[in-house]
């Protein structure tokens, strides 16, 4: 429930610019840098409770419809896990 509040929270903020993005503090322009870590915390916040890698998060962790859904981003490298795990593949077959 608490994430649920968060994501509303973050949500609504997001949504008084007609061109999206997030920003750092009110009164601060939006910026890739912290519209990248909002999605990456709305990620992470979706698959929380998520059983495993390949289980998709439940319908009443998205705020609104399943179109909300964000890809299983890596809470260390920030990247969505497809990409980490062919670069993970790739330096294994390197060394």
């Amino acid at each position: 429930m608490i994430l649920k509040v968060m994501t509303m929270t973050l949500m609504r903020t997001a949504i008084k610019v007609p061109e999206g993005g997030f920003r750092d503090k009110p009164g601060k322009p939006r910026d890739f840098y912290h519209t990248c870590y909002c999605l990456s915390g709305l990620s992470v916040a979706q698959h929380a409770w998520s059983k495993d890698k390949d289980t998709p998060p439940l319908n009443s962790d998205i705020l609104g419809s399943y179109a909300n859904h964000l890809e299983h981003v890596h809470l260390l490298h920030n990247v969505v896990m497809d990409r980490y795990n062919k670069a993970i593949e790739f330096f294994h077959r390197a060394v």
